[in-house]
């Protein structure tokens, strides 16, 4: 499993300096990132931004309605950012209302037509799927060859499952897995990898046996300067035989 950064923890500082925010990830050690918003530039601008750097792209978050009313252009932008993969990373409830089967059954054509271009469509997970029949709604209704999971391991806890069981569960479609740490009794509760509750001695080798990919460290709010909080979990990870 090769690690990433979901650019979404440095969202803010992104935003005030794109350009020196990319230098400070490259200089942590990372080699990809996972995209999450233009800020802006072109997919070609960012391609070249990333290349400047020795950076490389491990997937993408995609909102569903891009997916839905933008196809053409997410698959262009997709192939200028050399993805295999891109991530359904939320829905609003209006969307699963009616079962998350139904809802796996809309995305399924979707991954069959991104899957003629050579591309993977996943799904991002957060808590809220666990109060019904969130993931086993969706991924009993759809094939592991149109649509993925994208495990975010944290939210999983959150939801009051097993991680290490979840993994096992739908191995069979999850190429990349969100790695993200927390402790609830802290404000923000989100910390740094091997600062929260999670068992990574048991998580990461899990990873491993399901052939996981990449996992993408992300904070959604830092308890200090998010960059920190990005260097403190690479180290972390580093220092488990990741890079």
């Amino acid at each position: 499993m090769r690690l990433s950064l979901q650019l979404y923890t440095l969202r803010d500082a992104l935003d005030k300096d794109l350009k020196g925010t990319l230098d400070q990830v490259a200089e942590i050690g990372l080699k990809y990132v996972e995209f999450a918003g233009f800020y802006g530039l072109s997919a070609a601008e960012w391609k070249a931004l990333a290349d400047e750097r020795g950076l490389k792209f491990s997937s993408a978050h995609i909102g569903y309605d891009q997916f839905v009313n933008e196809f053409d252009a997410v698959v262009a932008d997709a192939k200028t950012l050399e993805l295999t993969t891109v991530i359904v990373p939320w829905i609003g409830k209006e969307h699963y209302e009616e079962g998350w089967a139904s809802f796996g059954k809309k995305l399924e054509p979707i991954g069959a037509k991104l899957k003629e271009h050579g591309l993977r469509l996943a799904y991002h997970n957060h808590a809220f799927e666990f109060e019904t029949d969130g993931l086993d709604g969706l991924y009993g209704a759809t094939s592991p060859d149109l649509l993925k999971a994208q495990l975010d391991l944290a939210w999983v806890s959150i939801g009051g499952h097993d991680p290490v069981a979840t993994i096992q569960k739908f191995a069979d479609r999850t190429p990349m897995v969100h790695l993200k740490d927390y402790d609830p009794t802290k404000t923000p509760q989100w910390r740094p990898a091997g600062q929260g509750i999670l068992n990574w001695d048991e998580i990461l080798p899990a990873c491993e046996a399901a052939g996981v990919e990449f996992g993408a460290i992300e904070l959604d709010e830092s308890p200090g300067d998010p960059i920190d909080a990005v260097r403190e979990s690479y180290q972390y990870f580093a220092s488990k035989g990741l890079s």
